[in-house]
């Protein structure tokens, strides 16, 4: 019974021997399978496995195994064996590390090692293309399908189209810029002026509804502010009013506090004659001056509530006062800002005014030239630690971390006209960085 239960297990082994052999075959990314070494930044994963007899299983290394990323000198960082250069098609490489393995490990048999590529450095396409940038790389990419990623080439058509529309939106912007300007500078003004209602300048035809509702979100701003340097006024008189009271009553209770400092005098005097002759106690004379001395102490602090509340009105009195002078200052200082925002909108509406009238007599020319010339393909690819540059065709397949260049080739009267236009363009630029 045990002999027939045990007898299938060779079997059962060797067939698990040859389809692990068999996944560690497979496991080889296709892009791996040719000759080319992995590229800097290109992120792998290692796996060790190692068929174990005793056990009659295969063990995998995860202490070795991992995912790395090769760096720009062209190593991985293995535990246990250090760097490991990766200039070597995939077989050499792999073997290489199996070696080193068994020759660290001292190992009867070597390890069985592959490399799966996880990810590939991108490639970057710029120059005359619609959306120049990053991209994925993949295996067998060509020049032709890179430019299919980036969008295309760069139409003339399309972007003199796109600038101009760029700039009559600016353009727009900053018109609508200067009017909410102008209406809050004509605010500013009103209030500065003590006026009851402002008064805005005409808007142009094309912007009537919109410049009514900046008109009246000023007017609701005027009123509101108006309302509130009206509310702080009454406040304020309405505090010094009460003060004023307060400080009538305290001197009403003042006179009282007198009158009765006075009668208690008064009577302490009786009061010492007949204690001089016997007539009376000497406890009567000391409550009538424990008395005088609690009266005086009142008043006292009737006399110091009422130089305080003195020292409130004549406060209260100077924020009154001084209420609108400080409105007006910050109203001054409000004003001057806005007056320069303005200035600064209307330099930037004219540039901008100018650039669009240049852009849309430019038009043109930018739609009869340029459209139908060939394409030129640079390819910059880092070999060794140095970048080679080479002109390429449409076929031709790419590696990770190319950089392709992509140029539209230039007809004759383009490039006389930019030779023509170059001693301007200098004369301006050297004024403007002058100024």
């Amino acid at each position: 019974m045990n002999l027939s239960h045990r007898a299938p297990h060779p079997f059962f082994r060797a067939t698990f021997a040859i389809s692990a052999l068999v996944f560690l075959a497979g496991a080889v990314s296709p892009a791996l399978a040719d000759s080319a070494p992995l590229a800097p930044q290109t992120k792998i994963r290692l796996t060790v496995v190692q068929w174990m007899p005793s056990k009659g299983q295969f063990e995998r290394w995860d202490a070795i195994g991992g995912e790395y990323t090769v760096s720009d000198a062209g190593e991985v960082s293995l535990p246990f064996l250090g760097p490991q250069p990766v200039g070597l098609d995939n077989t050499s490489l792999t073997n290489e590390i199996a070696k080193r393995l068994q020759a660290k490990m001292g190992l009867a048999q070597a390890p069985a090692v592959t490399i799966d590529v996880l990810d590939y450095p991108s490639i970057y396409v710029v120059g005359d293309v619609t959306a120049p940038g990053q991209y994925k790389f993949h295996s067998g990419l060509s020049v032709l399908q890179s430019l299919a990623m980036s969008g295309g080439a760069l139409r003339a058509a399309a972007q003199q189209q796109s600038e101009t529309i760029k700039l009559a939106g600016d353009l727009r912007e900053i018109d609508h810029s200067l009017l909410r300007s102008s209406a809050k500078l004509a605010r500013l003004q009103a209030e500065m002026a003590g006026s009851k209602e402002i008064v805005f300048d005409q808007p142009p035809a094309t912007d009537q509804q919109y410049a009514e509702s900046i008109y009246q979100e000023e007017r609701v701003i005027f009123q509101a502010r108006a309302n509130a340097l009206d509310k702080q006024s009454v406040a304020l008189v309405e505090l010094r009013n009460l003060l004023t009271a307060e400080i009538d009553t305290l001197e009403e209770k003042l006179k009282g506090s007198d009158d009765n400092i006075q009668s208690v005098e008064e009577q302490l005097t009786s009061v010492k004659t007949l204690v001089q002759k016997g007539l009376t106690i000497t406890s009567r004379q000391m409550d009538l001056e424990r008395l005088l001395t609690t009266y005086r102490s009142d008043r006292l602090d009737l006399v110091t509530a009422i130089m305080r509340g003195r020292q409130a009105i004549n406060e209260t009195t100077r924020n009154l006062e001084g209420l609108s002078d400080t409105r007006r200052s910050e109203v001054a200082s409000e004003v001057q800002a806005e007056k320069a925002t303005l200035d600064q909108l209307k330099l930037k509406r004219d540039t901008t005014q100018q650039l669009l009238l240049e852009e849309l007599s430019n038009g043109a020319r930018a739609n009869s030239r340029g459209e139908d010339l060939p394409l030129t393909f640079i390819v910059s690819r880092r070999d060794k630690g140095q970048v080679n540059q080479f002109q390429a065709a449409e076929t031709t397949e790419l590696v990770p971390g190319d950089v392709v260049r992509v140029t539209r080739a230039r007809s004759a009267d383009a490039l006389s006209e930019d030779a023509a236009a170059l001693p301007v363009q200098t004369e301006a630029h050297v004024s403007q960085v002058s100024r």
